[in-house]
């Protein structure tokens, strides 16, 4: 019999991410379909098919002036606002008169989109223009330098600025801007990204000087892949797509009506003075307090990167001091809580450059989380991730990643060798959970509070801060060490934080067969150096009972060493070896992976199928590889024996258990797929034969 296996969250999801994007309201998504079904003539058609279609275009452009003020211009409809400020951009410079030997620019605020700059500099090279691109500074509160505008737009051939940032929601004085901008340039091209101002401030564009305007249909309730784009009476334009005469020749190609239809009944929403989907500006602000007092309550370091005084109500932007962006995203997404960091992660740590070209400290910038909602959001919306924000700090609380109450029982199950990464830096903590000790091995200073932290939490006494490179007083080991020290690694430490009161001599591991310096205990273990300006530490078996001279190695920390014939006398086959960097997430290796001896293996994937049973077979070993703070927001409900192990404790379930486990069916389980791939490799390349991994993870069983 095939047992269907679903996973559905245990609450609703909260989306608080629509500065990314929106959901498509109802009543909009019904005038989709029904123009679809309907009306699905051709505008440019002339039979009565055509004209209905062409009636719902022309009503939707004059919808349009109204909801954005413009009397006067062309309102073109566009498959969003990059095609927007593509057209903006290519009209400015086609046009833009060359000035010989006179520096020429082209200014855009730094805090713009990406979308802005790439088509400055795409068009500057592409047409020849050869003019100098210049980012506008912006102060701490994000506002731009007018002195910097003053003394550069004389010469410039385009400025482009926004109105409201999409990830501070800070807004710029247009009327200030305006006037600056043509004290000094009458008739410089000037581009305004208004796609984040849309439903948030009202908007008089036929009475200011701007000269383009992009606007984006998804920013605001309507489907992806329509947008439209205001130009000013008079100004440059130049097509950005030829052929077909549509849209009065300003762009060719047959409308998207269904998205145009959606726009048409978004902009009857914004003019409807009667109307309840939207709110006002009052509610919406109220909704912002609410979820920022919530915040506050679970997160006590939270800093503010914007000010809410400048800033539309639908946007707030914050960082946690000592915790990264992405811990508080994976937990909030295992509540089912939608946010986004505060700019698009990649492969490596994310990082704001909003928050870092208004000069935000570093961690400010690495830490930033963007929560935004709509004017269509409900207070029950609200009052639900209030809630859910609570419950979900509660898991960072048990994980360490927050300091807890001192009535709060926090017992952590972190125990052996834990490694902690930023970007691809690696960084060891080797914990005895029963004797509350703690060693830090190439500590990183972006982990320092992390660390600090775990060790408030736990009440560890730390034994020594080390490195595998030689370090300064001033370097990232000794200014940890000098904050966790006191709990009892002493002061007397060699350049690579070496305690110096510690026993020299002591029997050397029996699989190592160059002189050790000293022996550190580590609970039952000890960790013994090799090598004193760039040192090897090892990590021993427990302790026997019986005889001391009998340690095998367990695990050797090599830092960059990865020449083999240096490390061979030292380990035995099955020590693994934790290095201090690790580009391709390799995590642990053995010696003869160092010596490339090793096959690398392919994880078997498994897709979800809402019919298999594979999740139900008693047998099968689930591992979810989400951090500790995910899975206990929501754990696995499934038939299979789950188990929690992190990447961060991967090393250590590899030494414990691949001889109990090796051969035993484990599925690998993340949220996306990526983590659970990783573990998967890692396992199978350390001798476990039957390991699978779940592709698309979590996300796609939960659909």
């Amino acid at each position: 019999m095939v047992t269907p296996v679903h996973i559905r969250p245990h609450t609703a999801e909260i989306y608080l991410d629509c500065n990314a994007t929106t959901p498509v309201l109802p009543h909009i998504a019904k005038a989709v379909e029904h123009v679809m079904e309907q009306v699905f003539g051709n505008p440019s058609s002339s039979h009565i098919t055509g004209l209905q279609a062409r009636y719902i275009l022309d009503n939707t452009r004059r919808l349009a002036r109204q909801v954005i003020g413009a009397q006067q211009g062309h309102v073109v409809f566009t498959s969003g606002a990059t095609e927007g400020i593509q057209t903006a951009v290519l009209s400015a410079l086609s046009q833009a008169p060359r000035v010989g030997n006179r520096p020429s620019y082209l200014l855009y605020g730094a805090t713009e989109h990406k979308a802005v700059p790439q088509a400055l500099e795409h068009w500057n090279r592409l047409l020849g223009v050869n003019a100098e691109l210049k980012a506008i500074p912006v102060d701490s509160r994000g506002l731009l330098d007018q002195q910097f505008i003053a003394e550069h737009v004389a010469d410039a051939l385009m400025i482009c600025t926004m109105a409201v940032n999409n990830e501070t929601g800070v807004g710029q004085d247009l009327a200030a801007l305006e006037q600056l901008i043509r004290q000094y340039n009458p008739t410089v091209p000037w581009m305004v990204d208004c796609v984040q101002a849309l439903g948030k401030q009202s908007l008089t564009l036929s009475a200011t000087s701007i000269d383009y305007a992009p606007f984006s249909g998804h920013k605001l309730y309507a489907p992806k892949g329509i947008g439209f784009l205001y130009v000013r009476a008079g100004s440059p334009f130049t097509p950005l797509i030829i052929g077909g005469g549509q849209e009065q020749g300003l762009r060719s190609g047959t409308e998207n009506l269904p998205g145009i239809a959606a726009l048409h009944t978004l902009f009857e929403l914004l003019l409807d003075k009667q109307q309840a989907v939207f709110h006002d500006h009052a509610t919406l602000s109220d909704y912002r307090d609410q979820l920022l007092t919530a915040l506050r309550q679970v997160f006590p370091t939270l800093e503010l990167n914007h000010d809410l005084a400048i800033s539309v109500p639908t946007t707030l932007n914050f960082s946690v001091r000592g915790v990264p962006s992405r811990d508080i995203m994976d937990v909030f997404d295992a509540a089912n809580i939608r946010v986004s960091s505060g700019s698009a992660c990649s492969s490596k740590v994310p990082r704001s450059f909003v928050l870092d070209a208004m000069g935000l400290e570093a961690w400010r910038s690495q830490s930033a989380i963007r929560l935004s909602f709509g004017p269509a959001t409900s207070q029950a919306t609200i009052h639900a991730a209030c809630e859910r924000i609570r419950h979900a700090a509660s898991a960072l609380r048990h994980s360490c990643l927050l300091l807890a109450d001192t009535n709060e029982d926090i017992d952590s199950d972190l125990d052996g060798v834990v490694q902690l990464r930023f970007d691809n830096r690696c960084c060891y903590l080797i914990i005895d959970k029963a004797a509350r000790q703690l060693v830090v091995i190439d500590p990183l200073p972006e982990l320092a509070e992390r660390i600090e932290r775990l060790v408030q939490c736990q009440h560890y006494r730390v034994r020594a801060v080390l490195t595998t490179e030689p370090h300064s007083s001033q370097s990232p080991a000794a200014m940890l060490a000098q904050l966790l020290c006191a709990s009892g690694c002493g002061a007397a430490r060699d350049a690579v934080g070496w305690p110096l009161e510690i026993p020299t001599q002591c029997p050397a591991p029996i699989d190592c067969t160059v002189p050790v310096h000293g022996c550190l205990s580590v609970g039952d273990r000890r960790l013994f150096r090799v090598g004193s300006r760039q040192p090897v530490y090892l990590l021993s078996s427990p302790l026997p009972h019986s005889d001391a001279a009998q340690l095998r190695v367990d695990f050797a920390f090599i830092g960059e060493q990865d020449n083999a014939a240096i490390i061979a006398p030292m380990v035995h086959p099955l020590s693994l070896l934790c290095s201090s960097s690790d580009d391709d997430f390799s995590v642990v290796r053995r010696l003869a992976e160092l010596q490339g001896e090793a096959a690398d293996y392919d994880s078997n994937e498994v897709i979800a199928e809402p019919d298999s049973n594979w999740l139900a077979a008693t047998n099968t070993l689930v591992i979810d590889v989400r951090e500790q703070q995910e899975h206990e927001v929501t754990p696995l409900p499934l038939d299979a024996e789950v188990i929690n192990v992190p990447l961060t404790r991967l090393a250590q379930f590899i030494y414990s258990h691949r001889d109990s486990l090796a051969s035993r069916p484990i599925l690998c389980i993340c949220r996306s797929g990526q983590r659970s791939a990783v573990a998967a490799r890692v396992l199978q390349r350390h001798g476990f034969t039957q390991v699978s991994q779940l592709i698309g993870g979590l996300t796609l069983l939960a659909n």
